[in-house]
């Protein structure tokens, strides 16, 4: 029996979906392998298919028309489908081969997944884990590009129908120092500590302002002598005796030569999060958060 057909081209689309997401013909013909008159050719094809204006020439480059921008969401759809049977294909289903891309801080992969995922990779060592530690920005934006299987993330993350959120860790944030470090005994609250050398996270990031946001409350202020763009450079500071360092509890205690300075006050907490759509994911990231979500080592 012949199967309907109204001559979709899946090339065009392909092509229309690559200048869509990188909103530029030339990067669009350096991804596709596909001369720029060419990609200006397929758009121009498609356009006239559907009698509609894909997108707006502008000075700074391109925009998606509106007609555009409901055309892309079915057509990520379909392509990420695409994408997703052609791994499930390559892949397998008996984890003897496969890739699980996975979006995490640097921190959270050294003290909270290490062993884990060294144990994963013990039980099926034909797997490739492939760990992207940007920004947790970067890491979002990666993920709706559907480059990233899962992210294990602490930020705050927009809920929809499609996604799925799984709370796996609550940790407090602590001040600790080096253990042999002199003069410490005695602090035992927020106002004492913020007259000592503090290394804090920088100021752009969520740690950072939340407890900028918490001292407001308490009245105070801190002046750190340095502020560090990643927990292990905090860590590593603290080692060297350089000053008191804001860092997670767990982070701290995973670590022999710190200790935490205990306060009155209860510290700001810290959920990291497991944040999926299960409609987007191989069989193999299925078995790895499977695992994970069942795993006592978390």
């Amino acid at each position: 029996m012949a199967l309907p057909c109204n001559n979709l081209n899946l090339n065009l689309y392909r092509v229309f979906y690559t200048v869509a997401k990188t909103k530029s013909f030339s990067e669009s013909s350096r991804v596709l392998h596909i001369s720029q008159p060419a990609i200006s050719k397929h758009i121009q094809n498609l356009e006239y298919e559907l009698n509609t204006l894909l997108f707006y020439r502008t000075n700074r480059g391109i925009e998606l028309t509106p007609e555009a921008k409901s055309l892309l969401i079915y057509v990520e759809k379909a392509y990420n489908y695409l994408m997703l049977g052609e791994r499930e294909l390559q892949e397998g289903k008996e984890l003897t081969k496969g890739t699980v891309s996975i979006g995490i801080p640097s921190y959270i992969s050294i003290y909270y997944l290490k062993e884990y995922i060294k144990k994963f990779m013990e039980l099926h060592p034909n797997i490739i884990i492939k760990l992207s530690t940007h920004d947790e920005s970067i890491l979002l934006d990666s993920f709706d590009q559907h480059s990233l299987d899962f992210l294990i993330i602490s930020g705050e993350v927009k809920i929809n129908r499609e996604l799925k959120v799984v709370n796996l860790i609550n940790d407090k944030y602590c001040f600790a120092v080096k253990k042999d470090l002199e003069g410490i005994d005695s602090i035992s609250t927020l106002e004492e500590l913020t007259l000592k050398n503090l290394l804090l996270p920088t100021k752009d990031t969520k740690q950072r302002k939340i407890l900028d946001d918490y001292l407001n409350t308490k009245g105070l202020v801190i002046n750190p002598l340095m502020e560090c763009e990643t927990i292990e450079m905090i860590v590593d500071y603290i080692k060297e005796g350089m000053g008191i360092g804001y860092i997670p509890r767990k982070v701290a205690e995973l670590n022999d030569d710190l200790k935490i300075i205990e306060i009155k006050e209860t510290m700001p907490e810290e959920i990291i999060k497991l944040v999926y759509n299960e409609s987007t994911l191989t069989n193999t990231s299925k078995q790895f958060i499977n695992s994970l979500i069942n795993n006592e080592k978390l």
